[in-house]
C-alpha cells in the first residue's frame, strides 16, 4: 500500500496566489504538502463553480496526498475530510457544535447559509490517487455581497486572535491525517459515520434532485459505507446518490 499523508513541517505560508490549489501541484513540492494563502483571486469550487473567500479572515488552504485506490472510496473521502473540517471547528469553537454541521458532500453550513467548502481532486496514477484537498472557510467578516447574502455567512462573531489561524490549520493537518487512517481501517469507517449523520445538515430533511433523467423527491436516510446519499423517494424507492445536481434542492 502506498500512501503519503501530511506533514506539518511541510507547510507553506504565502500571501496572494491565483489558486492554491494550482500552487500545490507544483511537482517540485513532495506529498505531504501544505500551503495556506492570504489571499487567492481565482478560487476553485466544484465543476466550472468558483469559491469567493469571504471577510477579514478567511482561511485558503490547499494540500497533497497519495494513497492507494484500493484502499480509498473518493465520495467518502470528501465527505471525511470535511467531517475533518468540522471536528476542527468544534475543537476551536466549541459553541458552534449547537448550529453548525455537514452539508453533503463537502459543505460546511452554520444554521442554514455555508461558511466553508471542500474541494478534492484526485488523478489515477499507476494504482494510486494523487489527491489535491483545498479548503476554504470563512471564519469572520463584516460585510457579505449582496448576491450572497442569502447563501453565506461568517463562522465567528470576532476577529481571529494572534496565532489563532495558525493553530487551527496544524490541527486541521492532523485531523484529515486521522480521516484518512479511519478510511483504511472498514471496522472504523461506520462509527465515523454515525458521527457524521449527527452532524448531517441533510439527514432527515426532504430534497428534490435530478436522478435518471428526471426530478425526484424524497427522504434522505443517511450515508453509505462508500460515501453515497441513501434517499427513499416518495414512491418507496430507495435510490443512492453519488453527488449533487444543479437542480439538488432543500424542501
Amino acid at each position: 500500500m502506498q500512501f503519503h499523508l501530511l506533514k506539518l513541517e511541510l507547510g507553506h505560508r504565502i500571501p496572494s496566489v491565483n489558486s492554491t490549489n494550482d500552487w500545490i501541484r507544483n511537482p517540485e513540492l513532495p506529498f505531504g504538502s501544505w500551503v495556506i494563502a492570504e489571499e487567492q483571486t481565482q478560487g476553485k469550487g466544484r465543476g466550472l463553480n468558483a469559491w469567493q473567500s469571504l471577510g477579514e479572515d478567511p482561511l485558503i488552504f490547499s494540500s497533497k496526498i497519495r494513497i492507494s485506490a484500493a484502499e480509498i472510496s473518493l465520495p467518502l473521502l470528501s465527505i471525511f475530510i470535511s467531517s475533518a473540517l468540522l471536528k476542527t471547528i468544534f475543537l476551536f469553537f466549541p459553541e458552534r457544535e449547537a448550529d453548525t454541521t455537514i452539508k453533503w458532500p463537502n459543505d460546511i453550513y452554520k444554521n442554514d447559509k455555508k461558511i466553508a467548502g471542500v474541494l478534492v481532486q484526485s488523478e489515477f496514477i499507476n494504482g494510486v490517487y494523487d489527491v489535491v484537498i483545498g479548503i476554504g472557510l470563512n471564519f469572520f467578516g463584516q460585510i457579505v455581497p449582496d448576491n450572497l447574502k442569502d447563501k453565506a455567512t461568517f463562522l465567528c462573531e470576532t476577529s481571529l486572535g494572534e496565532g489563532e489561524l495558525e493553530r487551527f490549520v496544524n490541527q486541521l493537518v492532523l485531523e484529515i491525517n486521522q480521516a484518512i487512517i479511519t478510511l483504511l481501517d472498514p471496522s472504523q469507517v461506520l462509527k465515523d459515520l454515525v458521527w457524521i449523520e449527527a452532524h448531517s445538515l441533510l439527514t432527515n430533511k426532504v430534497i428534490e434532485t435530478e436522478w435518471d433523467e428526471r426530478i425526484v423527491r424524497g427522504r434522505v436516510l443517511g450515508i453509505d459505507e462508500l460515501g453515497f446519499l441513501l434517499i427513499m423517494t416518495e414512491n418507496g424507492q430507495k435510490i443512492e446518490l453519488m453527488d449533487t445536481s444543479p437542480k439538488f434542492r432543500i424542501i
